[in-house]
């Protein structure tokens, strides 16, 4: 495993970032919808595509802490299983958030001795690297956000500086979305925005089941109607579970 990442030890401020563009779009995307009554979740899956595209990672997904230090999935690139069990994992995620600082796993195969469990899944599922970043929110770490790439050593310290800058960002956004009472801590508050992806999880499994398509397809239409109605990915979801609305015919496109 690469030595941990440390903004003091790796300045590279002046080089200039890749995709530049991209990233900024994206960030002021992220703050604009801060100023908003927001859906933290879409929040989260906008910063995972960003960090894909210009790092050039394969997938992503970002975890949060249950009131018991356990990760769980709040966002992910993909909703297919396989990369949802495999974000579940012991790996770099855990470390990344235990220790509040990156993880680096260049080579999968290479290291599979020290990450017994992780390394063996994420080639199984055809990952070559993978990387960690905490969530991190004052001098706390929330979570994660883990980094899959199908090339060995595919990313670079830079790559990670922007990784851990969205991830950043993700962490404020989740706190602006869960500390709703007065005074209270955030770790007290983070099931609030666990219980948004339980519902999600739930709605997924509805469309899937109706339309006989994968849990994927299933998150992408809803996450379509959402975008389209203006409406919160969340409430959408509550509206399938309770069968207020039905997106059947969309999920059989």
């Amino acid at each position: 495993m690469a030595p941990p990442f440390d903004d003091r030890q790796h300045d590279r401020s002046s080089e200039p970032l890749p995709d530049s563009i991209q990233l900024l779009r994206s960030l002021v995307r992220a703050v604009d919808s801060l100023a908003s009554d927001f859906d933290v979740v879409e929040l989260c899956q906008q910063l995972l595509e960003a960090c894909t595209e210009v790092t050039g990672a394969s997938d992503a997904g970002l975890l949060l802490a249950d009131q018991r230090g356990e990760l769980q999935v709040l966002a992910s690139t993909n909703e297919s299983v396989r990369l949802l069990g495999l974000l579940q994992h012991q790996g770099p995620s855990l470390h990344a958030y235990r220790n509040k600082t990156a993880a680096s796993i260049p080579d999968l195969r290479a290291d599979a001795d020290r990450w017994p469990e992780f390394a063996p899944a994420a080639s199984a599922a055809g990952y070559r690297s993978a990387y960690a970043v905490p969530l991190r929110l004052h001098r706390d770490s929330v979570g994660a956000l883990t980094i899959l790439a199908t090339s060995a050593a595919a990313l670079g310290q830079l790559d990670l500086r922007i990784g851990q800058l969205l991830a950043d960002i993700a962490a404020v956004g989740i706190a602006q979305h869960v500390l709703l009472a007065q005074g209270a801590t955030i770790q007290a508050q983070l099931p609030t925005a666990l219980n948004t992806r339980v519902t999600i999880e739930q709605a997924k499994g509805v469309l899937a089941e109706r339309g006989d398509r994968d849990m994927d397809r299933a998150f992408q239409v809803m996450r379509g109607h959402a975008r389209a109605t203006g409406r919160r990915l969340s409430d959408i979801a509550g509206d399938i579970v309770e069968g207020r609305i039905d997106l059947r015919a969309d999920a059989a496109d």
